[in-house]
């Protein structure tokens, strides 16, 4: 597969920012998603990852081939990783290789399904495949995205919908030990109702992301009083702006609410819609956790 050439920001001042923060990614959980390099279920991500100084990544679990936007699924599409075990590992390889571990799967071809009305066949397989896939890599988190038509903010249907689908799905998770992080558009009292439904399963929790709910609430609050119990990892994405700490997010205010929730997981940078800057934003995590010592 070709490679994408590299965005300038990769390489400006390089060298001096990498040995100047190397130690403290090393020993923080510092990760970025496979997405802000333009990629999915890439091989060369790895490189990318380890290029913009970061020792951790969270990889998308790829786009089945035939699935289009805005066009009908086909039922009996999967995912490539499931087709051809050699892609596993060759990942693997690239991550010994470049010294960037796999921490998540983001299975985010997800997005375009109707998880349980039409597309409930393919979504099961290809929410399932992922699972296995995580398995395989040795990775206990799975991302669940409901950015599409399976978003449930508003709709009670859709609640019960994506319910029901989750009491098939999860208990396949657990035998897997992997669990599954709902990341969504709609309100963390939203996703709680979910759970409710649910009896608060312990392979289902919140994948919250700062720049997806911070028009929707007050973050640092929901940080304070949800996360402890019911988030996996957290996003740390810009709101209005390119770079964390440079937009809306104040840095010292989420690194007291994350330290209110005694947070101890990743905290993995996502681009958001004005662009992608892994390098920037990689800085901003640290400051984050420098501001928590």
């Amino acid at each position: 597969m070709k490679t994408a050439p590299r965005p300038a920001s990769f390489v400006s001042g390089f060298g001096l920012l990498f040995v100047a923060t190397a130690c403290l990614a090393q020993d923080s959980k510092v990760a970025v998603m496979e997405t802000a390099f333009g990629k999915r279920a890439d091989a060369s991500s790895f490189e990318d990852a380890k290029m913009a100084g970061y020792s951790a990544m969270q990889m998308h679990s790829g786009q089945p081939e035939g699935m289009q936007r805005n066009k009908p699924i086909d039922s009996s599409i999967g995912l490539a990783i499931a087709d051809d075990p050699s892609q596993l590992a060759r990942w693997k390889e690239e991550s010994r290789k470049h010294g960037v571990d796999i921490i998540s799967l983001c299975a985010g071809s997800l997005n375009r399904c109707q998880i349980w009305d039409k597309d409930r066949e393919v979504a099961m397989r290809i929410a399932k495949q992922t699972v296995a896939a995580c398995e395989k890599l040795d990775v206990k988190v799975m991302l669940f995205p409901f950015f599409g038509p399976s978003n449930f903010q508003e709709s009670d249907e859709a609640l019960q919908g994506v319910a029901d689908f989750m009491r098939e799905f999860v208990p396949y998770a657990a035998k897997k030990n992997v669990t599954v992080g709902i990341e969504a558009p709609v309100t963390t009292v939203r996703v709680l109702e979910l759970l409710e439904m649910l009896d608060y399963p312990a392979h289902l929790k919140i994948y919250y992301d700062t720049g997806n709910l911070f028009e929707k609430e007050d973050i640092y609050e929901t940080i304070r009083k949800y996360c402890k119990q019911h988030f996996c990892e957290i996003h740390i994405k810009a709101a209005g702006g390119l770079i964390v700490g440079q937009d809306k997010i104040d840095i010292p205010k989420l690194a007291k609410a994350l330290d209110a929730a005694e947070y101890d997981g990743w905290l993995v940078y996502e681009a958001n819609r004005e662009g992608k800057e892994p390098v920037g934003n990689r800085q901003s995590i640290l400051e984050i956790i420098r501001a928590r010592q």
